[in-house]
């Protein structure tokens, strides 16, 4: 028997983090308003079956799923499936949750249970193919996009487990194992800024979270920094004493060439840089701000920490502070094409062409090729009068993502400074064609009411 969905999925989400995620908008500055952040997560989160809602109210986002119906005979089977797998009795749990999918379809949690079983049983082509339809049922389940990225680990598509990963994190900041698995991933790519970051998170979360120091260890060991290992080694022996990781900490502490600072020093130097993250996390950039530079004042060399600092003041609207932070980045690490990013940006905020282009320039030639920072060059280029090197490269950015509209609404403006109207409509078609929300279509309106 079947009646109205009942079982219900709620999430709540921050204005201030939405806005602030480079995924969902890329470009750091953008204020979109809360009607676009709507659309945006209604277009982002739609349903295949039920039904999904969107609601603001001040600085608060609340999106909830219900199923098109909740089937009390299938509901019955799934709490049989529960009690057998809590007996590990996994072949017998997994026939009965086939069997309530058989009875309702629509159910995202059946599809998610069976993605887990078959994940256990080391069936992951399986468990993928369960867990993508229970995201397709219902989109903010946090805990499928989280077993998703599990299950293409080990299928060793790390691309795609990031992707889930964020997911997981977005739709719920408390997400320790999504954190833990987005620096384990990290930490495997040589990824190990982002690596630490994503560590960091988890420690803010659950400051005991041991396996999170445990992961910045073995970095500062990759980096040949032991003073800074053996710190988060004695953490992880503070934090889990007696259990099989402090025994590894313990081994692998190493003798410091340097001079060993006070213990308690070291203990405030990382505190300060982990709740300088959570106040980052929480959109309180100005206190985010003042921990980092606590932390900075005894471990400068850190170009790491610079970033994450210049990253709080750009959001507190401090411009040439944010960008004297990314330059002691670049002296600090010149290899580093994400530092060369974060100052371009800032210097396209402070309509600083040249240098901009020259950052950007110099963040392709180090590797970071992404959509976004291609574009941004374009736009330098374009603001520089080199129309035609712009144009070639929002070409280059739209052969590496087809779907940036902020690529094709810049190449549609260039072939309008050529007078080619024609080819400049057709690209701002493409831009009001793209399917998700982009508060770029807005921009193309106006000049496409130009052109006519």
């Amino acid at each position: 028997m079947k009646t109205p969905g009942s079982k219900s999925v709620q999430t709540v989400l921050k204005v201030s983090e939405i806005q602030a995620d480079p995924e969902l908008f890329p470009i750091p500055g953008e204020t979109p308003s809360s009607e676009d952040i709507r659309l945006l997560l209604e277009k982002r989160y739609a349903t295949e079956s039920g039904r999904l809602t969107v609601s603001l109210e001040q600085d608060i986002i609340r999106i909830q799923f219900r199923p098109r119906s909740v089937d009390v005979n299938a509901e019955q089977i799934h709490a049989a499936a529960v009690r057998l797998a809590r007996q590990r009795q996994f072949e017998p749990a997994l026939e009965k949750w086939k069997q309530a999918v058989s009875v309702n379809p629509d159910d995202s949690e059946y599809h998610y249970h069976i993605g887990l079983v078959l994940y256990e049983q080391k069936r992951y082509d399986e468990s993928v193919r369960s867990l993508e339809r229970a995201v397709r049922i219902c989109p903010i389940h946090y805990k499928a996009h989280l077993a998703l990225g599990l299950s293409r680990i080990k299928l060793n598509r790390h691309d795609e487990a990031v992707r889930h990963f964020n997911e997981s994190v977005r739709l719920h900041r408390e997400n320790v194992l999504g954190y833990l698995n987005l620096g384990a991933v990290a930490s495997l790519q040589k990824r190990y800024n982002e690596a630490i970051e994503a560590f960091n998170h988890a420690i803010q979360y659950n400051p005991r979270e041991s396996r999170a120091y445990l992961g910045i260890a073995k970095i500062y060991v990759h980096l040949n920094d032991t003073e800074a290992a053996n710190s988060y080694f004695k953490k992880v022996i503070e934090l889990a004493p007696g259990t099989p990781i402090a025994e590894f900490a313990g081994k692998s502490i190493s003798e410091s060439k340097a001079e060993t600072a006070p213990e308690v020093l070291q203990g405030d130097r990382l505190a300060a840089l982990s709740k300088g993250t959570g106040f980052a996390l929480a959109g309180n950039y100005t206190a985010a701000a003042e921990h980092y530079q606590v932390y900075l004042r005894h471990q400068s060399s850190d170009d790491f920490a610079w970033y994450l600092l210049g990253e709080a003041e750009i959001r507190k609207g401090r411009l040439d502070e944010a960008a004297d932070d990314f330059r002691k980045c670049v002296r600090l690490n010149p290899k580093k094409g994400l530092y060369q990013k974060a100052l371009g940006t800032v210097y396209h905020f402070q309509k600083k062409p040249a240098e901009s282009a020259e950052c950007f320039k110099r963040a392709i030639e180090l590797g970071k090729i992404d959509p976004m920072v291609v574009t941004l060059y374009g736009i330098q280029l374009l603001r520089m009068r080199k129309t035609d090197e712009a144009m070639h490269q929002f070409r280059m950015a739209l052969k590496k993502n087809q779907n940036n509209p902020l690529a094709m609404y810049q190449l549609a403006y260039a072939y309008s400074l050529k007078h080619e109207n024609k080819k400049a409509m057709e690209w701002l078609d493409k831009v009001n064609a793209v399917e998700f929300f982009a508060p770029i279509k807005e921009h193309a309106r106006r000049l496409m009411n130009n052109l006519k």
